[in-house]
């Protein structure tokens, strides 16, 4: 996509989401997103969820990322994703087969009460999926640090239908790209929130934007997004396997960039930026819970340094995203 497409479908993009969440997927077929994301995958990601982070659009379009790659349709129609919850990895939203199987995950919406659940379940033979109805399990709403998310719990036996788990990894890793860019998406609408309020709050008959602390602060928090938006583009070329190690590193530094944004927005902002009448901490906290969403940014960079680590010992080569 050139410059012009991409402001143009930018500005379409806007006006789906400025619509309830509810419409926001007619609205993208509307707009025929389909052929655009046929066409250029890479973009047409990064664009989608970059706008539906910078809105804190609660619409449950990551599902619809993960169920094209994997090889099981819900029967009955439209179906949720049943993710692991922050802090159990990417790869299940069960245990091992070793205890009791007890599915206990999140969906990111409220399911009706004849739509599949499409679970992803850990055992000793690795990652199998499942199909039950919503009706099968215990939903409730999610508490969390937003509120406004919409998420839900999900608990409830484990199916005994199993089908094959290979296509998993593919899934996660395009969902991470995906949340990446969410991720990416609320970072830059805080920063310009911050730009916004230290442009015009003055001390000593000038704004404080010009205060040389203060500039340091923003410039870190644009390069810090600079950094994950380059990244992001970057795993998107990796087709080494699943490009699990490229999207993991993308989601790492897109949470990470997140952090840094956040702690230079608040502390600008000042007192204002804590309030609730102020919208910074809308895109605070829906950036923490993206981050924790299939591995957090503390989780992936373990997870990724450990590889490094045991590749090393083993005298093999460390992976790059892009060739030097």
């Amino acid at each position: 996509m050139d410059a012009e497409e991409i402001d143009l479908l930018t500005g379409s993009l806007r006006s789906v989401f400025a619509h309830a969440d509810a419409d926001v997927a007619p609205r993208l077929r509307e707009l025929g997103w389909d052929e655009v994301a046929a066409a250029d995958p890479a973009a047409a990601t990064t664009l989608l969820f970059t706008e539906k982070g910078r809105t804190l659009s609660s619409a449950a379009l990551l599902d619809d990322v993960v169920l094209s790659l994997l090889p099981v349709s819900p029967p009955g129609g439209t179906g949720l994703v049943c993710y692991p919850y922050p802090g159990a990895g990417a790869s299940s939203a069960a245990g091992p087969s070793s205890t009791p199987l007890r599915v206990t995950g999140i969906l990111l919406r409220q399911p009706g009460h004849d739509e599949r659940l499409v679970i992803p379940v850990a055992d000793d033979g690795g990652v199998s999926l499942a199909v039950a109805p919503a009706s099968a399990f215990t939903v409730t709403p999610l508490s969390s640090l937003d509120h406004e998310a919409g998420w839900y719990a999900v608990s409830g036996p484990t199916p005994a239908t199993r089908y094959d788990g290979g296509a998993w990894a593919g899934a996660v890793a395009a969902a991470q790209r995906a949340l990446a860019a969410e991720i990416i998406g609320t970072a830059e609408r805080a920063l310009e929130l911050a730009v916004e309020h230290t442009s015009t709050r003055r001390q000593f008959n000038a704004p404080i934007a010009a205060f040389q602390a203060v500039r340091h602060r923003l410039a870190d928090a644009h390069v810090a997004i600079a950094a994950a938006r380059a990244l992001l583009a970057a795993s998107f070329g990796d087709v080494s396997g699943s490009g699990a190690v490229a999207a993991a590193a993308a989601k790492a530094r897109a949470g990470r960039a997140h952090q840094t944004v956040s702690g230079a927005a608040v502390q600008v902002c000042g007192a204002m930026g804590a309030t609730l009448e102020h919208p910074l901490h809308r895109y605070v906290n829906r950036g923490a819970v993206l981050d924790g969403l299939l591995g957090s940014s503390a989780e992936l960079t373990a997870e990724l340094g450990a590889m490094v680590r045991a590749t090393v010992r083993a005298g093999g080569e460390i992976p790059l995203l892009v060739e030097v």
